[in-house]
């Protein structure tokens, strides 16, 4: 029973440290993420030593040791923020703004129907399609009319949201190839999300973890993919269905205009009651990430003989964006956010990207 409650204690540290960022209590979340850095270090020690073979596992210690990684890191994000710290500033002389990791809190508040967001337009509509009885009366009075362009209704004042994507790999004791992708902040210097996949020579990634860093190891979203039935050297440029379940009670669903032809995207899915497209970020770069636009109407374009559609998708308004960059031999990928899309949102969408890279990274290597 001690060991229980030794262990729901250290849960709860660890989730204490990551709320008392979002409550500013930088000097608390500084303390409570070196307690819990230090409790896991003993832990993996305990684990070398014991006969137990869910505590003796490699996935287990593996698992702890990214915990410490992500406690220590998040220290890092604090030290110029402390009372005792160095200031606002970075070692560049830039100004150092403190990002919070994300976690539950800010997911639940875009969940609430008085936040007014698309998330919470989503979390109603799919929860009355699969409880509501016929007779039911809808909280919401009037859903927002889908005429009404997204991007109109989010805050011009506020600025978009980037993120910087790495990644990793590793070789994992059955023979798996593990790919661990992350997004960092906009300064690139400190993980928020993490996607973990793993494959086995030339099998196909066929599903996908996404994690809020601040929940790790419990995943938010759940990713599946369809294979590709004809494998060949374009296989990975392939397009695919992607499901992604989060908190909704049914997942959200990406289907492409043509099922398994180059390129990847024209990709569409519906969310909030609204209709939006993926479409290709550079038509001569297959790896660039996607951009992201709302539309109204699509209809299959005239003389096709390959199911492409055409849309009335406002392309000078993009939801999401992406750009490449040249570090030494490796690509690095940055993503944007249009300001104003709220957290859930975000998530469905940094996951769909993120896991349509990594399809593509294991093509090449």
């Amino acid at each position: 029973m001690e060991e229980l409650m030794s262990r729901e204690h250290l849960e709860l540290l660890r989730s204490s440290a990551f709320e008392s960022e979002h409550a500013q209590l930088y000097d608390t979340s500084y303390t409570q993420h070196e307690a819990a850095a230090l409790a896991l270090e003993q832990e993996v020690e305990n684990s070398l030593a014991s006969i137990s073979p869910d505590e003796n596992s490699d996935e287990h210690r593996r698992i702890v040791k990214t915990q410490i990684q992500i406690h220590r890191e998040r220290q890092k994000a604090l030290r110029p923020h402390l009372e005792s710290g160095s200031g606002f500033e970075d070692e560049d002389g830039n100004e150092c703004v403190f990002v919070p990791a994300p976690n539950h809190w800010g997911a639940n508040g875009d969940l609430d129907e008085e936040s007014g967001s698309l998330s919470a337009v989503q979390h109603f509509m799919s929860w009355q399609a699969n409880y509501s009885p016929l007779t039911y009366t809808p909280l919401y009075d009037e859903l927002p009319s889908p005429d009404i362009p997204y991007y109109s209704m989010l805050d011009p004042s506020q600025p978009p949201i980037t993120y910087h994507l790495h990644r990793t790999r590793e070789w994992t004791t059955s023979g798996c190839r593990k790919y661990i992708y992350t997004a960092r902040e906009f300064s690139d210097k400190y993980a928020l999300y993490m996607l973990e996949t793993s494959h086995r020579c030339d099998n196909q990634v066929t599903a996908a973890d996404f994690y809020r860093v601040a929940e790790y190891p419990q995943p938010c979203i759940d990713i599946l993919l369809s294979g590709i039935e004809k494998r060949d050297s374009a296989a990975a440029y392939k397009s695919r269905c992607i499901h992604l379940r989060g908190p909704f009670s049914t997942p959200i669903k990406e289907y492409p205009d043509r099922q398994q032809k180059v390129p990847w995207s024209p990709r569409r899915f519906t969310y909030g009651g609204r209709r939006f497209v993926w479409k290709p970020g550079d038509p001569h770069d297959d790896v660039m990430p996607e951009t992201l636009y709302e539309f109204h109407k699509d209809w299959a374009k005239p003389s096709s003989r390959t199911g492409k559609r055409l849309d009335d998708a406002n392309t000078a308004r993009p939801i999401v964006w992406g750009e490449k960059k040249r570090k030494g031999k490796v690509d690095s990928y940055t993503i944007h956010f249009a300001g104003g899309v709220d957290q859930v949102f975000r998530e469905i969408l940094l996951a769909s990207q993120m896991v349509r890279q990594v399809c593509l990274f294991t093509a090449m290597e």
